[in-house]
């Protein structure tokens, strides 16, 4: 009951809600013209997360809502103007602009909203990553960039020990869903096309699912392939990781979001 009351609640703040992010203001200081104006930006979309969330009249339950979306601030500006830029007394510059805000904000807000939502009704789950790469060693860059990912989502992570594989053992060792997996490369020389003898072209691919250790049930379950260029075969590993991690996590817990709403609501 409560679930579908704080639904309800944020459904029809949702509704309510159609802000422009149109004409914000952001205050910045910094020791330079640019550092200040880099925080007058973020200042701007502060004040526009911030519209959107007392809108709701929940923001100080979801204060990391605004941090995750505040994180990501410089790819929100649509254009900006510069109305004054002055020295302090302290010798810093302050810059104060007016931008306006693209709506994206909106969109990320709610989805970050209602991840909390579903994570607190579910009484904040614990989950634990584990992959492997193709000769079964533990691939300790692959789980980093998942892991990263979820714990800037709120989610509460826990380490496996090496020992324990099976649900039910996860789950008394106070583990609620295990996201696991493999990862497989394969590098390419591409000394033909770019004449450099040491550059190689990595071929990578995630695969991983979700369970939850009380019944053993997959959740969800997703493969994503990548490619990166590089003179480092490490170099390309970790780039290659730190974009494609975060895509195969994302798409298995909104996949598992989706399940775990259905479920709470009865339907």
């Amino acid at each position: 009951m409560n679930f579908i009351r704080t639904i309800f609640i944020l459904a029809a703040a949702v509704l309510c809600f159609s802000a422009d992010f149109v004409n914000v203001k952001g205050i910045g200081e910094g020791a330079g013209e640019s550092d200040a104006l880099i925080a007058a930006k973020r200042n701007a979309l502060e004040n526009s997360v911030g519209v959107f969330l007392s809108s709701k009249q929940i923001a100080e339950n979801y204060v990391m809502i605004s941090d995750n979306i505040i994180s990501k601030s410089n790819g929100f500006i649509k254009k900006y103007s510069v109305n004054e830029t002055a020295k302090t007394e302290a010798g810093t510059v302050r810059v104060t602009i007016t931008a306006d805000i693209t709506d994206v904000v909106d969109q990320l807000v709610q989805d970050e909203m209602a991840l909390k939502l579903l994570l607190t009704e579910m009484k904040l789950p614990s989950f634990a990553v584990r992959i492997y790469d193709k000769n079964g060693k533990k691939d300790d860059k692959a789980e980093t960039s998942v892991k990263k990912y979820l714990i800037e989502k709120g989610m509460k992570l826990k380490n496996i020990k090496s020992e324990v594989t099976d649900p039910d053992s996860l789950k008394k060792r106070g583990i609620d869903f295990v996201l696991e997996g493999n990862t497989d490369y394969e590098f390419i020389s591409l000394e033909n096309t770019y004449n450099i003898k040491s550059m190689k072209s990595l071929q990578i691919t995630i695969n991983l699912e979700l369970t939850d250790c009380k019944t053993s049930e997959i959740v969800s379950t997703h493969s994503v392939a990548g490619k990166k260029a590089h003179i480092s075969e490490t170099t390309a590993k970790e780039i290659a990781l730190q974009q494609i991690g975060p895509q195969v996590a994302a798409y298995i817990i909104n996949q598992a979001v989706k399940l775990w709403s259905n479920k709470l609501s009865g339907n």
